[in-house]
């Protein structure tokens, strides 16, 4: 889901990004423990957003590495 008030993923960097995530996630729990529902929904918004992006990174990088590991297996047998 898109939240219209987030900067844009993309552009920020892995550590930025976790920092978002852990931050947010103590924000949710200050909201939580006040009683505040409407601000705990628009940070579990936000939080998803960073999530979605963490995971579609992980996911890019995970389908890379297998990708590779394939090649690298063709280097190790010689047969002559």
């Amino acid at each position: 889901m898109f939240h219209p008030l987030l900067p844009n993923t993309n552009d920020l960097k892995d550590a930025d990004l976790e920092l978002k995530i852990a931050e947010l996630s103590k924000k949710y729990t200050i909201a939580a423990k006040s009683g505040n529902g409407g601000l705990c929904s628009q940070i579990l918004l936000a939080l998803g957003e960073y999530k979605a992006e963490q995971q579609r990174r992980f996911s890019s990088r995970n389908k890379v590495a297998v990708q590779n590991q394939d090649k690298d297996l063709d280097n190790l047998i010689n047969i002559n």
